[in-house]
């Protein structure tokens, strides 16, 4: 009774909270921005929460994703796992949509840590001897990033004598190059440790295939979009000057991401470990959404950094689909090995999953009509436009392994004669509770096509939220016009 309480009340809980992420978006797609001053302390002295087009999306796509997951987990999970995985599964939830919204970078970093605590609970959910392994793993690196945070926020509020976000953008180039330089350095290695990008992204691939699959899903497809909203967020807002300089240096660290990602997909033969190295070769994608918005012609900056967003939505709704669809086939077989005879011949014996499994790896390698092909096409557009030919040949490269892992995993698994395990217990034989396990994954691909068939919606809707990332003064008028208030920093003038 009490697990199916729960249940019931995460079920309600993000359907009410995808209804709000939906007025929020239908609120700001005119280009509206909104600022909420907690208890009406104004800033930069009390606690601000920020919306724009930027922020509405990934709300949106959380929101989403979080309702999937509820449906996914009431196929897959048993009564007893299920009493712990709905209230750290909905204390994750809030984080994420937190950290979306802060406008301040210690909130940020308080919605960082709610994040890791209810994430490695999750992590560890069950206590058998790999989730404990890969949770160490996990909880440890991520702790060494939230504490080169707290340095950057020692450093900035020791300099600047402000965390508010907009009203660092009105003062942080007055610090000293140096000092910006160490604060936007500690920023993106502690982003960047979160987000997975090379060569901080080894906790990845040694955890996310241990817990159950409906875990593995929601981490996927959400818990590394925060890394990239924030370097989104705040480089553009905050740190313009760096990003400007470092344009190359990040698209180095893009292709490396990519390409890292890719091998290391042909690399390993299970199923969601493989599917976990691809969601570090997607991130290098975004990463260098964010090298071309570094550029100093405005309209390709903009039109880069809305491909990467565009990537970045898009890779939420299909890489949880398909780590539910990878998760599920696990599940089936009773064996997360490409080598194991029982992952042979899915197809015979899931002929749905088959197809929702083949339609989810093709939009992440990228087939039209995804929206994986026309976030990729951007980015490639963009690289091209802006004559970083070497980004846009490392792309299309990475854009081929894909493609070949996706291959694999469909000859591995699914191709072939279905073999005969007796005795299998499987959730998929099961009418109910296989209607819970492809009915999410169904909605995710039939919004990640929509996106794809609709791209010009969509692009204008990216468009305008990577016309907010970048619009520093827009920005700063909507938290608050601050320039009476007297500045304490210790290069004030």
């Amino acid at each position: 009774f009490a697990a199916g309480y729960q249940q019931a009340l995460a079920l309600i809980g993000t359907l009410l909270n995808l209804v709000i992420a939906v007025w929020i978006f239908s609120a700001t797609v005119d280009g509206t921005r909104y600022a909420q001053q907690a208890g009406l302390w104004p800033a930069p002295f009390g606690i601000t929460l920020m919306v724009d087009g930027l922020s509405a999306l990934m709300l949106l796509a959380s929101g989403v994703l979080g309702f999937a997951g509820v449906l996914y987990s009431m196929g897959t999970l048993d009564a007893r796992a299920s009493m712990n995985y709905y209230p750290l599964m909905l204390f994750l939830l809030m984080g994420v949509n937190g950290a979306f919204l802060a406008g301040d970078l210690f909130n940020l970093y308080v919605f960082f840590e709610v994040m890791l605590m209810s994430s490695f609970a999750l992590l560890t959910l069950g206590g058998q001897i790999g989730q404990i392994n890969g949770g160490i793993r996990y909880v440890l690196l991520n702790l060494l990033a939230s504490s080169f945070f707290l340095m950057a926020i020692a450093v900035i509020y020791g300099s600047v004598g402000t965390l508010n976000m907009a009203q660092l953008a009105q003062r942080m180039d007055s610090v000293p190059p140096s000092v910006q330089l160490l604060a936007g350095g500690l920023l993106f290695i502690a982003f960047g440790t979160k987000a997975g990008i090379f060569p901080l992204y080894f906790w990845l691939p040694s955890s996310y295939h241990t817990p159950h699959p409906a875990i593995t899903a929601l981490f996927g497809g959400m818990l590394t979009k925060v890394g990239i909203y924030s370097l989104y967020r705040v480089f553009p807002l905050v740190f313009a000057i760096q990003i400007a300089e470092w344009q190359t240096a990040i698209l180095i660290l893009a292709g490396l991401t990519m390409v890292v990602g890719g091998f290391g997909a042909m690399a390993v033969n299970t199923m969601r470990r493989v599917l976990s190295y691809h969601v570090i070769s997607q991130v290098g994608y975004m990463i260098m959404g964010l090298g071309l918005a570094a550029g100093s012609d405005l309209t390709l900056a903009t039109f880069g950094l809305a491909a990467g967003i565009i990537y970045a939505l898009q890779h939420m709704l299909v890489k949880t689909a398909l780590m539910m669809a990878g998760g599920a086939a696990e599940m089936d077989a009773a064996s997360g090995s490409l080598l194991s005879s029982q992952m042979a011949g899915l197809s015979g014996r899931r002929p749905v999953l088959a197809v929702l499994f083949f339609v989810a790896a093709m939009s992440l390698a990228g087939i039209p009509p995804s929206s994986a092909f026309l976030s990729k096409l951007g980015l490639l557009q963009g690289a091209v436009m802006g004559g970083h030919w070497t980004m846009a040949a490392v792309a299309m490269f990475t854009a081929l392994i894909t493609l070949m892992s996706m291959v694999r995993l469909w000859q591995h698994a699914f191709w072939g004669k279905p073999s005969e395990v007796v005795n299998r217990v499987s959730p998929l034989q099961d009418l109910a509770k296989s209607r819970f396990i492809y009915a999410p994954i169904a909605l995710l691909l039939v919004i990640s096509l929509s996106m794809g068939i609709f791209g010009g919606s969509v692009f204008n809707w990216t468009q305008r939220a990577a016309t907010h990332a970048l619009d520093r003064a827009g920005y700063i008028e909507t938290v608050a016009p601050m320039d009476e208030i007297p500045f304490a920093g210790a290069y004030g003038e």
